[in-house]
């Protein structure tokens, strides 16, 4: 039997905690350049030391070699013999990088068979010249010390009770000092010991095993159900790498003396080789755990669902959401009507129904739910490469990273961000020598922040640097031809920040490897389009610029406008609604053939939805609407104004798509189904919005 064969069955475990491990060095590393501290250091070594146990285990001989050569230089910056630069800092995230392309390639079943002398000699010359790390001196082979083990009061009495029954072992396991991912080789132990018998306990508890809150020791209490396969096991046991020491002996009561708080220590057995007599069959009979001991088994317990299960589950329960709608109606007309108390008890069982209903939208909203930190732990360090590139100092300064959003919206966000915070750097933050010619600090400070707004998430970017010069601008966009120098000049400073979201729009004086080309902020205007979002672009020339992007939570279930056009409900998703307002005919005016309104100093189009629908004026109550409401939507950077029979009222709504067999109509996204079981069709305010401006153009 070889359990070496079968390590393959860990290799989504190591993948999972490789990169883990690497975001902890990745993001510790470039705290460590800014606040040098030994609790930073200790962190990234220990992350060195995970990946370079775990790498040897799995037989991926070229992580290991690279992770061992980072750990050298680390354990020389903790003992003070290098001192933390920004040199030595890039070459270790330089690793990091390598690294990072050795664990996709091992996912893709490609192996870590990637060049990395080069990183490795990089290293190694920062040692020339300094003290050589140490190394820890195994104990010589056939020593008998062996740390003493404790076990509670409750391990105890299920040891003595299986020990009635029959013959109790135990292994006690000393791992190698460079042994990473610990808690794989307690579990290969305990999987051995399960295909040939029954774990009674183990020292330390589960919990902490997994945990791996231990040093190198650990103990298998057990009982074999075929006494004849001890031998087997054995070898089972040897074959487990990184055991720098292995006893297995026979345990017995007698091994025990009663410590205070009920701690029983366990005195130093004698060891002997597995006994291949023929006991009694042992049973263990372990008591039931007290309630403490329970709920640090429980706590912290994960359970990893599929996402496709998690997206079928936000599908049954919009379903769920639909019907709940309905009743809610049906039971608020049966009550206006009858006065009974069965519709009495109805309606007290569908206020029920609506609150459980609610809740376990609210749980499986959670469930979809990460914390936008993930995205944000990858922007620190593009800002430090590229503030290096352009030889400026910048510091970026992050908060709100634990705020949650859908996986869908966090999937979509990235990009967006990405660009907005490269166009800060390069055009925002000013050189040193610049910044300190206007009287600010020379160095340069971007702040990211997220933060929950009703169902929405606000996402701002802030930075301290020269600021949009709006008439430049607009100069570029003239040239552009993006508008008319008479357009332009009629554009307001915040309709003219709005521009820098148009495709092929630059500020940039030169073009080069980071910007100019004018397509990063159209990329950012598509993404946030796509998620239904809102941007909002301030700016103080020479001071600084502030962009904040308001993303839905998700996009499963929304809250829309109910409104009337023509007799027929539509809904306008509250994601995208502004305010609305009454419509006087006077307030109106006409701009290039279209019509427009200027709503605080902000020139706003209009489109008439009974037009844009091409609703019939002989349709039930079609024309015969003698005051109007305009609906003023967002969407990205663009304003809209939307002229609508009436408003109706907010609704909570489940977005179903339009069969195939419909006509596509532009600007509809999909339908909802209504309480009182009618169809109201979602406005698409992205496509609305898109064929306005582009026929302005």
């Amino acid at each position: 039997m070889s359990y070496e064969l079968d390590m393959s069955q860990y290799l989504d475990l190591f993948l999972q905690e490789a990169g883990e491990q690497l975001e902890v060095l990745e993001q510790e590393t470039l705290k460590l350049e800014v606040e040098p501290s030994e609790a930073r250091l200790q962190a990234i070594f220990r992350a060195a030391h995970t990946l370079k146990g775990s790498a040897r285990a799995m037989g991926f001989q070229a992580f290991a070699e690279l992770t061992h050569e980072m750990e050298n230089i680390l354990d020389n910056l903790r003992n003070g013999t290098l001192a933390v630069t920004t040199e030595i800092m890039d070459a270790i995230l330089a690793c990091a990088d390598t690294l990072n392309q050795m664990v996709a390639s091992i996912g893709a079943g490609n192996g870590d068979a990637i060049e990395c002398q080069v990183l490795v000699a990089n290293l190694q010359k920062f040692l020339d010249g300094s003290q050589a790390p140490s190394v820890t001196v195994t104990p010589p082979a056939g020593s008998t010390s062996e740390p003493e083990c404790k076990l509670t009061e409750y391990q105890v009495n299920a040891l003595n009770t299986a020990a009635e029954a029959g013959q109790v072992w135990r292994a006690h396991f000393t791992l190698a000092d460079d042994c990473a991912m610990k808690y794989v080789r307690a579990y290969m132990a305990i999987n051995a010991v399960a295909k040939f018998g029954e774990m009674v306990a183990t020292s330390p508890e589960a919990e902490a095993l997994e945990d791996e809150h231990f040093e190198q020791d650990f103990d298998l209490f057990y009982v074999l159900s075929n006494p004849d396969s001890a031998a087997e096991l054995q070898a089972g046991f040897d074959e487990i790498s990184e055991v720098a020491a292995l006893t297995v002996s026979v345990w017995t009561p007698s091994q025990v003396r009663q410590e205070p708080d009920n701690v029983v220590e366990l005195v130093q057995p004698t060891a002997v080789q597995p006994s291949t007599a023929n006991p009694a069959p042992a049973t263990s009979a372990a008591p039931a755990k007290s309630g403490s001991d329970k709920k640090a088994v429980d706590s912290g317990q994960t359970v990893r669902v599929d996402v496709a299960r998690l997206d079928s589950l936000m599908n049954l329960v919009g379903e769920l959401v639909i019907d709940r709608t309905r009743i809610v109606q049906i039971s608020t007309e049966l009550a206006a009507r009858y006065n009974d108390e069965n519709i009495e008890a109805l309606c007290e069982t569908t206020n029920h129904v609506h609150r459980i209903t609610s809740d376990l939208q609210d749980q499986i909203m959670k469930a979809r739910m990460m914390p936008i930190e993930a995205t944000f732990n990858r922007l620190p360090r593009i800002i430090r490469d590229l503030a290096q590139k352009l030889e400026k100092d910048i510091r970026l300064e992050v908060s709100g990273g634990e705020t949650e959003l859908d996986r869908s919206v966090i999937e979509v966000i990235g990009d967006p961000l990405i660009h907005i915070l490269r166009n800060s750097v390069d055009h925002g933050i000013e050189l040193p020598a610049d910044r300190v010619a206007a009287g600010k600090p020379a160095q340069g400070t971007i702040w990211l922040s997220a933060r929950h707004q009703e169902n929405h998430i606000v996402v701002e970017i802030r930075d301290d640097g020269r600021g949009i010069d709006v008439e430049r601008v607009k100069a570029n966009a003239v040239t552009a031809g993006l508008l008319t120098q008479e357009a332009a000049d009629r554009m307001s400073d915040k309709d003219a920040c709005q521009l820098i979201f148009n495709n092929g729009l630059s500020t940039a004086k030169v073009v080069s490897e980071v910007s100019g080309r004018g397509v990063g902020m159209d990329i950012v205007k598509s993404n946030i389009q796509k998620l239904g979002g809102l941007i909002e672009v301030d700016s103080d020339f020479g001071k600084e610029t502030r962009i904040s992007l308001r993303i839905p939570l998700t996009l499963a279930i929304i809250r829309g406008l109910l409104v009337k056009v023509g007799g027929i409900a539509y809904v306008v998703p509250l994601g995208n609604v502004i305010e609305t307002i009454a419509l006087n005919r006077s307030d109106v005016q006409t701009v290039g053939g279209k019509e427009v309104i200027v709503l605080r100093g902000l020139t706003t189009p209009l489109v008439n939805m009974q037009e844009a629908f091409k609703i019939s004026k002989d349709t039930p109550d079609g024309g015969a609407v003698d005051q109007h409401y305009v609906v003023i939507v967002g969407i990205a950077e663009h304003r809209l104004g939307l002229i609508v029979d009436g408003l109706i009222g907010e609704r909570e709504v489940v977005i179903k798509s339009l069969s195939r067999i419909c006509e596509t109509t532009a600007g509809l996204s999909g339908a909802t189904i209504l309480g009182d079981g009618s169809v109201a069709l979602i406005v698409d305010v992205n496509a609305l919005a898109s064929q306005n401006y582009e026929a302005q153009v």
